[in-house]
């Protein structure tokens, strides 16, 4: 990790991670919690546990109505510099089953500016400020990424499937199995299946990690695709 200029106005300087540095962060949390909490690695991630591992470094983990908010906003972190913070999730995503995706992924993203951006408010606020921080916020300046916003992104993705997990996944996905046509095409079943979608795909296109033979399955898929820096 390395400090840059934040053009976005919010600090100073902004953490700049390596992607190889997020995917062996998030499994290091992610694997030694749930076997600290379930005795083995259960992915899917448990909706539970991600409340838990919130609670964990949160004052309080909220159901609440984010309607007034907009339309698109599932979750929102409230940050008291020198003080534990608020998360707060969209009551509705709990109240219909058929989005316990979009919960757990709400949920881990929200952990991401949790346990990553706690820090920056605490060295560059004053205590006593509150800032609320939603997905969906305009930045200070037009046209600029929102870098908070991917790194809890790329974040949630990783809590949710593991590296180690989306290796082993494509390994167990030879070409014609379960009936496609590709490697790609059965990790991409795989990982519709534990919440986290196309990201998988994206990660190991990603990550400069993967080695060719791993990556090539996946080269197809991940044409085309634009990233955040």
């Amino acid at each position: 990790m390395k400090l840059i200029p934040d053009h976005t106005g919010r600090f100073p300087e902004r953490p700049h991670y390596e992607i190889e540095e997020l995917e062996d962060e998030c499994e290091r949390i992610i694997t030694s919690f749930l076997e600290r909490r379930h005795g083995q690695i259960v992915i899917p991630v448990p909706t539970e546990a991600l409340k838990v591992l919130i609670e964990g470094e949160a004052a309080k983990l909220l159901h609440a109505d984010l309607s007034h908010e907009g339309e698109e906003v599932h979750g929102i972190t409230e940050f008291f510099p020198g003080c534990k913070l608020w998360v707060s999730i969209a009551r509705e995503l709990s109240a219909q089953p058929w989005r316990a995706h979009r919960e757990c992924t709400t949920l881990a993203h929200e952990y991401g500016h949790v346990h990553w951006h706690t820090p920056l408010y605490d060295r560059y606020c004053r205590p006593g400020e509150r800032h609320k921080y939603a997905r969906g916020q305009l930045l200070p300046r037009s046209g600029q990424r929102d870098w908070m916003e991917w790194q809890a992104g790329y974040i949630s993705g990783a809590l949710l499937m593991p590296w180690s997990r989306i290796k082993l996944a494509g390994r167990g996905f030879p070409a014609g199995a379960c009936g496609e046509t590709s490697a790609s095409g059965g990790i991409r079943r795989w990982a519709d299946s534990h919440w986290a979608g196309e990201r998988a795909i994206r990660r190991v296109a990603r990550s400069g990690r993967s080695a060719a033979a791993e990556a090539r399955p996946f080269e197809s898929l991940s044409s085309g695709l634009v990233w955040g820096a």
